[in-house]
């Protein structure tokens, strides 16, 4: 029966065979094989970038295929999906930025309107706020001595009777966050063209009225721009060593609301970043976890068990005792062994036995002794030899 099965497969191989030389018509179909090929390429390396949390990246290369080919309809759908989660997520920095704007936090408020402009480079409201700039005139300033117990709100009501005017302050003064002055600080507060200057009892308490340049000061351009004049090396080192709490809690909280959307790998990056600070900060650690061990089950469901255990390991790093995730790591790979054996099988007894061999691989790379899976990897390749040898006597009969 075997010689039998051999001879059919020579049968049905050798026609292909003697025609080749002769195989014309399919040069046309080779043109477009590069074509498909760069396509699949960069669905792939999309693919993988999402995966990773680099949806950056990964609309990048979903661009790169469609311009390859604009029909194609799963990369255009991923282009498409993507690109919305970029632009809700651009939108969820451009409001923190706005946030932290108001509230004086200069620096942060860049940083952020940054992230969004990355997500979205496009965005009209962000370019909008990065390149405005306000033109307002300075005629003269004084210079205000802070007093305990005194914020930029409590000068900003002093001399111009509004406390929201703290941002004139801010900015002309070049901080970054105004809401971090101290006692003893010295502040220079502007006057300015069309804003009443309160010059009462209160002024007294400053120590030398003087005049300033005259010209105009751009104030979106101050509020904006990066500090890097150098010329307050001690409010700049605060704010550095300050700043990542300020992160970290966005950062935090950002990944706990991706996790209750079920985007466990987003939520994943988000914590990363926190853990990147702080190693053992509870909340990030807590939900690295349950993100991982989700993540986990979804692929061990789509017997995806590879990528599944994988997961389960990832777990380990939170929680080293979890006996459960022993178990699914244990319970992932015997059935990606039993699975990759049994196809082996089926592909052997199909005759189709490079198919075989591949399965049975797969297979000994995580167990060299998996039943007889090096057993017959052997006898299948033995095989194949014999069917080269017959194919290459009968070329030489011919």
């Amino acid at each position: 029966m075997r010689k039998s099965q051999i001879l059919l497969s020579i049968i049905l191989v050798g026609p292909v065979i003697g025609c080749a030389p002769m195989a014309k018509k399919p040069l046309e179909k080779i043109v477009e094989v590069p074509d498909e090929r760069f396509v699949n390429n960069y669905l792939q390396r999309g693919l993988e970038y999402e995966d990773k949390g680099d949806l950056v990246e990964a609309l990048t290369q979903y661009k790169l295929a469609m311009t390859v080919s604009p029909s194609n309809q799963e990369v255009t759908e991923n282009h498409n999906r993507v690109e919305m989660e970029l632009r809700r997520s651009a939108e969820e920095h451009y409001r923190l930025g706005l946030n932290f704007h108001k509230r004086g936090k200069y620096g942060h408020a860049r940083q952020q309107f940054l992230i969004a402009l990355r997500l979205w480079p496009d965005y009209p409201e962000v370019i909008n706020i990065l390149t405005s700039r306000k033109r307002t005139q300075i005629k003269r300033y004084i210079v205000h001595t802070v007093e305990p117990g005194e914020n930029l709100s409590k000068v900003a009501m002093m001399y111009y009777g509004d406390q929201q005017k703290f941002s004139i302050i801010a900015k002309y003064n070049n901080l970054s966050d105004a809401t971090r002055i101290n006692a003893g600080e010295k502040i220079k507060v502007p006057e300015i063209e069309g804003v009443d200057f309160l010059i009462g009892k209160e002024a007294l308490k400053t120590d030398e009225p003087g005049v300033a340049d005259s010209g105009f000061w751009y104030w979106e351009e101050y509020a904006l721009r990066e500090q890097e004049s150098g010329k307050e090396p001690e409010l700049k080192a605060k704010q550095k060593e300050e700043e990542p709490v300020e992160y970290v809690a966005f950062y935090r909280d950002h990944g706990v609301d991706l996790f209750k959307e079920k985007k466990y790998q987003e939520a994943i990056v988000e914590f990363n970043k926190v853990l990147n600070v702080y190693s053992e900060d509870r909340v990030a650690r807590e939900y690295s976890y349950e993100a991982h061990f989700q993540q986990g089950m979804n692929l061990f469901e789509k017997k995806d068990y590879l990528a599944a255990r994988d997961q389960f390991e990832a777990c380990l790093r939170y929680r080293d005792d979890c006996q459960t995730c022993h178990g699914y790591i244990k319970k992932s790979e015997n059935l990606y062994k039993e699975m990759h054996y049994k196809k082996g099988i089926q592909f052997f007894e199909k005759e189709l036995l490079l198919e075989a061999i591949k399965e049975w691989e797969l297979v000994k790379v995580i167990d060299t002794n998996y039943k007889t899976v090096d057993y017959l990897i052997k006898k299948a390749k033995t095989i194949l030899k014999k069917i080269e040898e017959i194919k290459e006597s009968q070329r030489e009969e011919k």
